[in-house]
Protein backbone atom coordinates (compact mmCIF):
# COMPACT_ATOMS: atom_id res chain seq x y z
CA UNK A 1 0.00 0.00 0.00
CA UNK A 2 1.20 3.83 -0.23
CA UNK A 3 -0.41 6.94 -0.67
CA UNK A 4 -0.63 7.61 -4.34
CA UNK A 5 -3.68 8.84 -6.11
CA UNK A 6 -6.38 7.36 -5.79
CA UNK A 7 -9.56 5.88 -7.81
CA UNK A 8 -13.01 6.95 -8.49
CA UNK A 9 -14.22 7.18 -5.16
CA UNK A 10 -17.21 5.46 -3.11
CA UNK A 11 -19.42 6.34 -0.93
CA UNK A 12 -20.65 4.02 2.50
CA UNK A 13 -24.41 4.64 2.31
CA UNK A 14 -26.22 5.11 5.77
CA UNK A 15 -30.25 4.73 6.11
CA UNK A 16 -30.10 8.05 7.85
CA UNK A 17 -26.76 9.86 6.61
CA UNK A 18 -26.87 12.24 3.92
CA UNK A 19 -23.72 12.64 2.13
CA UNK A 20 -24.09 16.47 1.30
CA UNK A 21 -25.22 17.80 4.00
CA UNK A 22 -22.89 18.05 7.27
CA UNK A 23 -23.34 16.65 10.01
CA UNK A 24 -22.49 18.62 13.03
CA UNK A 25 -19.57 17.03 15.38
CA UNK A 26 -17.97 18.39 18.55
CA UNK A 27 -14.50 18.47 19.12
CA UNK A 28 -13.71 15.80 21.94
CA UNK A 29 -9.55 16.40 22.15
CA UNK A 30 -6.92 17.97 19.94
CA UNK A 31 -3.68 16.83 19.97
CA UNK A 32 -0.31 18.58 18.26
CA UNK A 33 1.77 16.45 16.35
CA UNK A 34 4.29 19.04 14.72
CA UNK A 35 4.94 22.27 14.27
CA UNK A 36 2.22 22.20 11.63
CA UNK A 37 -0.13 19.54 12.16
CA UNK A 38 -2.31 18.35 14.88
CA UNK A 39 -5.56 15.71 15.49
CA UNK A 40 -8.81 15.95 16.49
CA UNK A 41 -10.94 13.71 18.27
CA UNK A 42 -14.66 14.18 17.27
CA UNK A 43 -17.57 13.01 18.81
CA UNK A 44 -21.23 13.80 17.19
CA UNK A 45 -23.01 16.56 18.92
CA UNK A 46 -26.28 14.39 18.81
CA UNK A 47 -25.01 11.83 21.23
CA UNK A 48 -23.92 8.44 19.98
CA UNK A 49 -24.27 7.67 16.50
CA UNK A 50 -21.95 4.96 14.95
CA UNK A 51 -20.37 6.35 11.70
CA UNK A 52 -18.77 3.69 9.97
CA UNK A 53 -15.94 4.07 6.97
CA UNK A 54 -13.53 1.76 5.61
CA UNK A 55 -9.33 1.85 6.32
CA UNK A 56 -8.36 4.80 3.62
CA UNK A 57 -11.92 7.01 3.12
CA UNK A 58 -11.64 10.53 3.89
CA UNK A 59 -14.42 13.10 5.15
CA UNK A 60 -15.32 16.92 4.10
CA UNK A 61 -14.38 18.79 7.01
CA UNK A 62 -16.74 22.01 6.99
CA UNK A 63 -15.44 24.91 9.71
CA UNK A 64 -18.53 27.14 9.32
CA UNK A 65 -18.18 30.52 7.91
CA UNK A 66 -14.76 29.39 6.65
CA UNK A 67 -15.36 26.60 4.00
CA UNK A 68 -14.70 23.08 4.02
CA UNK A 69 -11.88 20.72 3.21
CA UNK A 70 -11.04 17.02 2.58
CA UNK A 71 -9.55 15.11 5.14
CA UNK A 72 -7.88 11.56 5.63
CA UNK A 73 -9.61 9.37 8.48
CA UNK A 74 -6.77 8.62 10.56
CA UNK A 75 -8.51 7.10 13.38
CA UNK A 76 -9.44 2.85 14.12
CA UNK A 77 -12.17 2.21 12.08
CA UNK A 78 -13.14 -0.81 14.41
CA UNK A 79 -13.91 2.45 16.68
CA UNK A 80 -16.92 4.38 15.21
CA UNK A 81 -17.94 6.20 17.94
CA UNK A 82 -15.17 8.68 17.50
CA UNK A 83 -13.65 10.84 14.49
CA UNK A 84 -10.30 11.04 14.28
CA UNK A 85 -8.41 13.21 11.40
CA UNK A 86 -4.66 14.47 11.34
CA UNK A 87 -4.49 17.48 9.87
CA UNK A 88 -1.70 20.03 8.54
CA UNK A 89 -2.67 23.97 9.18
CA UNK A 90 -1.87 25.21 5.39
CA UNK A 91 -4.81 26.81 4.24
CA UNK A 92 -7.77 29.20 5.81
CA UNK A 93 -10.18 25.61 6.50
CA UNK A 94 -7.38 23.98 8.43
CA UNK A 95 -6.32 27.35 9.78
CA UNK A 96 -9.42 27.67 11.20
CA UNK A 97 -9.87 24.00 12.41
CA UNK A 98 -6.01 24.45 14.23
CA UNK A 99 -7.32 27.48 16.52
CA UNK A 100 -10.98 25.30 17.32
CA UNK A 101 -11.21 24.28 20.95
CA UNK A 102 -12.23 21.42 22.83
CA UNK A 103 -16.31 21.45 22.69
CA UNK A 104 -16.44 23.41 19.70
CA UNK A 105 -18.41 22.61 16.14
CA UNK A 106 -17.64 21.34 12.95
CA UNK A 107 -19.68 19.90 9.80
CA UNK A 108 -18.41 16.50 8.55
CA UNK A 109 -19.97 14.95 5.94
CA UNK A 110 -18.73 11.03 4.09
CA UNK A 111 -17.09 8.87 4.22
CA UNK A 112 -15.37 8.92 0.89
CA UNK A 113 -13.09 7.40 -1.48
CA UNK A 114 -11.81 3.95 -2.21
CA UNK A 115 -10.61 1.93 1.06
CA UNK A 116 -7.00 0.50 1.34
CA UNK A 117 -7.02 -3.31 -0.13
CA UNK A 118 -6.93 -5.05 3.45
CA UNK A 119 -9.25 -7.76 2.52
CA UNK A 120 -7.58 -8.67 -0.82
CA UNK A 121 -4.10 -8.61 1.57
CA UNK A 122 -5.24 -11.13 3.96
CA UNK A 123 -2.81 -14.42 3.92
CA UNK A 124 -0.08 -12.48 1.74
CA UNK A 125 2.56 -10.27 3.47
CA UNK A 126 2.55 -6.69 3.22
CA UNK A 127 4.53 -3.45 2.81
CA UNK A 128 3.41 -0.17 3.99
CA UNK A 129 5.36 2.89 2.98
CA UNK A 130 4.57 6.64 3.34
CA UNK A 131 5.81 10.04 3.97
CA UNK A 132 5.30 12.65 5.92
CA UNK A 133 1.52 13.48 6.50
CA UNK A 134 1.33 10.22 4.48
CA UNK A 135 1.27 7.86 7.16
CA UNK A 136 -2.02 9.70 8.33
CA UNK A 137 -4.18 8.06 5.61
CA UNK A 138 -2.11 4.43 6.04
CA UNK A 139 -2.59 4.44 9.94
CA UNK A 140 -6.46 3.08 9.90
CA UNK A 141 -4.67 0.37 7.70
CA UNK A 142 -1.86 -0.79 9.98
CA UNK A 143 -4.63 -0.70 13.25
CA UNK A 144 -6.98 -2.76 11.04
CA UNK A 145 -3.58 -5.25 10.28
CA UNK A 146 -2.70 -5.43 13.45
CA UNK A 147 -5.88 -5.87 15.22
CA UNK A 148 -6.09 -9.12 12.21
CA UNK A 149 -2.39 -10.23 12.85
CA UNK A 150 -3.29 -13.71 12.53
CA UNK A 151 -4.58 -13.22 8.83
CA UNK A 152 -1.82 -11.52 7.20
CA UNK A 153 1.90 -12.45 6.66
CA UNK A 154 4.49 -10.03 7.48
CA UNK A 155 4.09 -6.84 7.55
CA UNK A 156 6.48 -3.94 7.02
CA UNK A 157 6.17 -0.43 7.98
CA UNK A 158 8.52 1.85 6.20
CA UNK A 159 8.17 5.93 7.11
CA UNK A 160 10.27 8.44 5.87
CA UNK A 161 9.75 12.66 7.18
CA UNK A 162 12.00 15.94 5.88
CA UNK A 163 13.53 15.88 9.42
CA UNK A 164 12.37 14.50 12.68
CA UNK A 165 10.52 17.22 13.65
CA UNK A 166 7.84 15.83 10.74
CA UNK A 167 7.70 12.77 12.03
CA UNK A 168 4.18 12.00 13.09
CA UNK A 169 2.81 9.78 16.12
CA UNK A 170 6.64 9.38 17.31
CA UNK A 171 5.24 7.63 20.59
CA UNK A 172 2.95 4.82 18.74
CA UNK A 173 6.01 4.10 16.13
CA UNK A 174 8.37 3.56 18.88
CA UNK A 175 5.31 0.79 20.35
CA UNK A 176 5.00 -0.50 16.97
CA UNK A 177 8.71 -0.78 16.84
CA UNK A 178 8.79 -2.73 20.33
CA UNK A 179 6.03 -5.60 18.48
CA UNK A 180 7.78 -8.52 17.57
CA UNK A 181 5.39 -9.05 14.88
CA UNK A 182 5.85 -5.87 12.93
CA UNK A 183 8.74 -4.66 11.15
CA UNK A 184 9.21 -0.50 11.41
CA UNK A 185 11.50 1.22 9.57
CA UNK A 186 11.90 5.46 10.48
CA UNK A 187 13.98 7.33 8.38
CA UNK A 188 14.58 11.60 8.13
CA UNK A 189 16.11 13.11 4.99
CA UNK A 190 18.19 15.53 6.80
CA UNK A 191 18.83 15.37 10.87
CA UNK A 192 21.20 17.43 13.66
CA UNK A 193 23.68 15.72 15.42
CA UNK A 194 21.22 14.56 18.15
CA UNK A 195 19.33 12.60 15.95
CA UNK A 196 20.11 8.31 16.50
CA UNK A 197 18.11 6.85 13.90
CA UNK A 198 18.40 6.65 9.93
CA UNK A 199 19.02 9.30 7.58
CA UNK A 200 18.07 8.66 4.18
CA UNK A 201 15.00 8.73 1.93
CA UNK A 202 12.34 5.81 2.09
Amino acid sequence: MSTGSMPESIHIPSPTRQPMVPELWRIRSTRRDTYDTFTIDLAPVDGPSPFPYLPGQFNMLYAFGVGEVPISISGDAAKTALLTHTIRAVGAVTRAIWTMKRGQIVGVRGPFGTPWPVEEARGKDVVIAAGGIGLAPLRPAIYHLLTHRAEYGRITVLYGARTPRDLLYVSELEGWRGRFDLDVAVTVDTAQADWRGNVGVV
